[in-house]
């Protein structure tokens, strides 16, 4: 699919008035956005308003020349603008100088209006195909992300979570969890990108799809599990780990794929090693599998189970605090830092959950 052709804006840049006026007629009549500045300063203030789709600037003009124009337009503003040189220098020095700058051509004076055209039509025709290769880049983004939210729906589908969890625990994990990657985003340094937080929003909600394996008799039991009943619960994380690995292995370059096989597999390690049931411990427990672990603990706290009760925000956050070692120090002090976030989050979401839910508790363990 080809995108809409726009009418493409020029800027001109000439302290030759005469210049000025007579590239003006050439590219008006050729059905160009015009605009001409008398100096380089001049246009690097109306970048701040507008972005032009090719720049023709003069070389040679007084306080900054035209490569001086160059080098802060490619520093400071979209560095893929082509610009056209215009100059009378005709030396291979000038013209190897100009490119250096960062020209992607050079036009030698006096100005004819069909070289002119002709350069800045092969010019903008590498524009419209870089803008087609972005566009097509991001229908095809859109359409993984289609296909990763539908992939994410069909499989708690047939776990059949969604129908089971009490209070929308798979909703709440997901925002949380979303939110406290988004919180560590935006610290100095960090390494977490928009893509991560992304991912996470999309593989959190899987973090308990092992429980597809679990029977009922042990995922709604009432009451304290058994030590047998227990290892049999353990086992869901090998189970989601199993599920998603399969798909890893379909994909394997696909980073939602590996966040969510990550996540399913470690989410109840601990950063002492003490969890299960790989025991693994600080940072070889994968970052998304350490963010998931802190809301998951923090949501199964917050809500009613079969033996326990639910606890107050202030009450889990507490319980949180004297689980030492369990959780990474640096992002469950983000969570602390910002817990009335995490808990409008989660009482947002919760209240929406009471109003629909009318089936028996699922265990979070």
């Amino acid at each position: 699919m080809l995108i809409e052709t726009k009418k493409r804006t020029i800027f001109v840049v000439d302290d030759t008035p005469a210049n000025l006026r007579l590239l003006y007629d050439i590219l008006s009549q050729a059905d160009y956005h015009v605009r001409v500045y008398p100096n380089g300063k001049f246009m690097l203030q109306a970048m701040e308003q507008i972005e032009p789709d090719l720049i023709l600037l003069d070389i040679m003009m007084p306080d900054m020349d035209g490569y001086e124009v160059c080098e802060i337009l490619r520093r400071r503003y979209n560095p893929n603008i082509p610009v056209i040189f215009l100059s009378a220098l005709t030396e291979s020095y000038d013209k190897v100088r100009a490119f250096e700058a960062g020209g992607q051509d050079y036009i030698t004076k006096p100005i004819h209006p069909e070289e002119v055209l002709l350069r800045l039509n092969a010019q903008l025709k590498n524009v419209n195909e870089r803008e087609q290769f972005s566009y097509n880049l991001e229908e095809k983004e859109k359409q993984l992300q289609e296909y990763q939210e539908g992939l994410v729906k069909t499989l708690l589908r047939l776990s059949g979570l969604r129908d089971n969890d009490t209070g929308n625990h798979i909703e709440r994990v997901q925002a949380l969890a979303t939110s406290l990657a988004g919180i560590v985003q935006k610290e100095p340094g960090s390494q977490v990108n928009s893509m991560f937080v992304e991912a996470i929003r999309l593989a959190a909600p899987l973090h308990d799809i092992g429980k597809i394996a679990v029977p009922d008799a042990i995922l709604l039991k009432e009451g304290k599990l058994t030590e047998d009943e227990w290892l049999l619960m353990r086992e869901h994380v090998r189970v989601g780990g199993e599920v998603l690995g399969e798909l890893h292995l379909q994909f394997p370059e696909n980073s939602f794929i590996q966040m969510a096989m990550d996540i399913a597999l470690y989410h109840h390690e601990t950063w002492d090693g003490q969890g299960y049931v790989h025991g693994l411990s600080k940072e070889a427990i994968p970052l998304a599998a350490r963010i998931v672990s802190i809301v998951d603990v923090y949501d199964a706290l917050r809500t009613l189970r079969p033996y326990k009760p639910a606890y107050t925000h202030l009450e889990a956050l507490e319980m949180m605090c004297q689980m030492k070692g369990t959780f990474d120090p640096y992002l469950f002090d983000l969570f602390l830092t910002h817990d009335r976030l995490f808990s409008t989050v989660f009482d947002s979401i919760y209240e929406a959950g009471r109003v629909d839910c009318n089936t028996q508790p699922l265990l979070i363990i």
